[in-house]
């Protein structure tokens, strides 16, 4: 059964604002989809697209040195 607790909306400087409790809150830096359907306001993450591709590649260069392992041929005996 899906997990409920009360709360009330504020205002932080001019936006609009709920709190969450830690133990509902998604990952740090999650990107998040926020649809309005009549009366509830729905939070999700955002779905991965191919469009995320250039980004994900962009966020891995930082963990790439630029540097290939030199490949060494190993002679094998053929049967």
């Amino acid at each position: 059964m899906p997990q409920a607790f009360v709360t009330r909306q504020f205002m932080a400087g001019n936006s609009p604002a709920v709190r969450i409790p830690a133990r509902m809150a998604f990952p740090p830096k999650t990107e998040l989809t926020v649809v309005r359907d009549g009366d509830r306001i729905i939070v999700e993450p955002r779905e991965r697209t191919l469009g995320d591709i250039p980004r994900l590649f962009h966020a891995l260069s930082a963990h790439f040195v630029g540097v290939r392992p030199e490949f060494e041929e190993v002679e094998r005996p053929w049967v």
